[in-house]
């Protein structure tokens, strides 16, 4: 299949589309990770047995994955569509991205939900006098959110990275088929 050649402005898109995609993705594994010390999975509840010092330690270790999140996915969301504005890739051709443009944008509602009850969590942690219940109401609302639809999300995005990578879906065009 032909390579088409790709603007500059296209280029930079994408290459802020991976980092910031980086950025994001590694974020959300972390802040899990992090949010997994606050549960007991045995009754899928809130430890009640962690020392306050070590909770409000975790508290603000979700609040700053959480900022960190938000603002990749802002770059992720703003150059996807760049990307998608200045690309020469036709969709028709390429099934792949498509499939990669389905699978990201679906979710942006999803996304903007689970942000807003970050930020709030993240105003809330960083008030000068936070309320602990609240807190934990609003991290326990984070998680259970859309009866688990963010965790769909996560998944679909974690297979548009092979999706882009190997690319199915590619058509070739008549002059191509010809020369073959």
């Amino acid at each position: 299949m032909q390579n088409l050649p790709q603007s500059r402005s296209n280029k930079i898109a994408l290459t802020l589309l991976i980092l910031g995609s980086i950025f994001w993705l590694g974020g959300i594994n972390i802040r899990a990770l992090i949010g997994n010390e606050l549960l007991d999975y045995d009754q899928f509840q809130f430890k009640n047995s962690i020392p306050p010092d070590r909770e409000n330690t975790l508290f603000q270790l979700i609040a700053n994955a959480s900022l960190v999140i938000v603002i990749s996915y802002a770059f992720v969301l703003i150059s996807a569509v760049w990307f998608m504005a200045t690309t020469k890739l036709k969709m028709k051709q390429n099934g792949w991205l498509l499939m990669c443009v389905i699978l990201f944008f679906t979710f942006v509602p999803v996304e903007a939900y689970t942000f807003y009850l970050d930020i709030k969590f993240m105003l809330l942690y960083h008030s000068e006098l936070p309320n602990r219940d609240e807190i934990l109401r609003i991290f326990g609302k984070r998680l259970g959110s859309l009866s688990g639809v963010p965790v769909i999300a996560m998944f679909c995005y974690y297979t548009i990275i092979p999706i882009a990578i190997f690319r199915p879906l590619r058509k070739k065009d008549d002059k191509e088929e010809k020369t073959s």
